[in-house]
């Protein structure tokens, strides 16, 4: 009884990936919400109603294809969290980020086709197909929000935090990435997260407060010069 449960589960496996396939290839050329089921079908060589077996409709297609980027990114933003909490005892804040940074980086590597269609969706309106896309960039922009305050709150960054913090380095690490995607030499990619980690830390790590420079005394004043008048002579006698 297992063999026959085991074939329908890899023929399910086969299926499901033909179709991911077909639609990554086609949602990159074409935009997500341009491509049809009938061309997702027509590229995975399948029935119709085989899409209907695997996937509710596109979205569910869509979400299938982001879903282990996505888990893996928390997974990254959960385990930096806990390494800031423990450095906070040593005040050392670049190394959980430059974790961060390499388990971003291996992400990437990993799934680069879904990442590129991250990069080319994740700023289109949160509708239709495109949704489980934009969520993920949501939960990108609330994990490093969370770091963010995390950070300062435990007095490791200073100056520019919050919401606002993580927009500036989120966009700044995207737009990296896209560039690197397009061919910019952008120096080796295993060398980017120490580079990307201390150009951002240089601007918000917490410096200690130097102590104020003790009130130098006031030279005395010279005193002034009073001027001598001269003296009155006595008038002649006659």
């Amino acid at each position: 009884m297992a063999a026959p449960s085991g074939k329908r589960a890899e023929n399910r496996r086969v299926r499901t990936e033909a179709l991911q396939r077909a639609a990554l290839g086609l949602f990159l050329q074409y935009g997500v919400e341009a491509v049809t089921i009938d061309q997702i079908v027509d590229g995975a060589r399948t029935a119709k109603g085989s899409f209907y077996r695997y996937f509710r409709d596109k979205t569910d297609l869509v979400a299938s294809l982001v879903e282990p980027l996505k888990r893996d990114v928390s997974s990254s933003f959960a385990r930096c969290a806990e390494r800031l909490r423990e450095a906070s005892r040593e005040g050392n804040v670049a190394k959980p980020y430059e974790g961060l940074a390499q388990d971003l980086i291996r992400c990437v590597l990993q799934y680069p086709d879904v990442v590129r269609l991250y990069l080319h969706e994740s700023r289109g309106p949160k509708n239709g197909a495109r949704a489980p896309i934009v969520e993920l960039a949501e939960a990108v922009l609330d994990g490093a929000t969370e770091l963010s305050n995390i950070a300062h709150e435990l007095g490791l960054v200073r100056g520019l935090v919050g919401r606002l913090s993580a927009i500036v380095v989120v966009g700044a690490s995207e737009l990296i990435i896209t560039r690197l995607f397009a061919g910019d030499d952008v120096g080796p990619v295993l060398e980017m997260p120490g580079e990307l980690v201390s150009l951002v830390l240089d601007g918000v790590r917490a410096r200690a407060t130097p102590a104020p420079a003790p009130d130098k005394p006031r030279p005395a004043r010279a005193a002034k010069k009073v001027a001598k008048k001269p003296a009155k002579k006595a008038p002649r006698r006659r």
